[in-house]
């Protein structure tokens, strides 16, 4: 008869097959690459983390020592300026996109990384990473592709900031962001798009004045 002990292997045994098979079926998706062999390898580097609300991934000056790559959640990026005040920088909330600090693996971050609310992430150790752009030119392609976006989406982000209304800006974030007024402090919210708490409440205010 088998012991207490025993169970609980088998349990864990159990746990890490659905975590394999579930990272496999991830990494299709993520990667958009048809090839088992590299798919099998991705999945078998990567280890499935959840981060509670409010828990710091990466703080400004670490050395980014694992990619994270997003299941479900919102994750925040922010710094802290001159005055000491944070300022939100950008949000992830597509599923299957990485999570990196900078261009870079095992460099120190600029930035401290969060979950704004729960989420769940696939991570695969820096050491890894190498390892799979090494080995397989396709990976290598998608991750010079991954950085490409990332510095059009900042871009679109720094632009939009700087040239519009705050009215602009709020309705764009309602549009590029839905359902984040209702999941995301208010305070990091308004610092991402430039403003005070004060002035994205008197936004809100005023457009519920206009649908009502």
């Amino acid at each position: 008869m088998q012991n207490a002990c025993e169970w609980g292997n088998i349990r864990n045994n159990i746990w890490l097959v659905v975590i394999v098979m579930q990272a496999r079926e991830f990494f299709t998706m993520a990667l958009n690459i048809k090839d088992e062999k590299i798919i099998s390898d991705v999945a078998d580097a990567s280890s499935f983390v959840h981060i509670p609300q409010g828990e710091v991934l990466l703080k400004e000056g670490e050395l980014q020592q694992e990619m994270w790559f997003l299941v479900n959640g919102i994750i925040r990026f922010f710094y802290f300026d001159v005055n000491g005040q944070e300022i939100t920088d950008c949000f992830v909330a597509t599923p299957r996109m990485p999570i990196m600090a900078r261009p870079k693996l095992l460099l120190p971050s600029a930035v401290y990384i969060e979950a704004s609310i729960d989420s769940d992430l696939f991570s695969i150790p820096a050491q890894e990473i190498d390892r799979l752009l090494n080995q397989y030119s396709e990976l290598l392609q998608l991750y010079n592709n991954v950085l490409m976006d990332a510095f059009t989406m900042h871009w679109e982000i720094k632009t939009m900031v700087c040239r519009n209304t705050a009215m602009q800006r709020y309705q764009w974030f309602l549009e590029a962001y839905p359902g984040f007024i209702d999941k995301v402090s208010n305070k990091h919210i308004a610092s991402f798009l430039g403003m005070t708490p004060v002035t994205l409440s008197r936004l809100r205010r005023v457009l519920r004045e206009k649908e009502g």
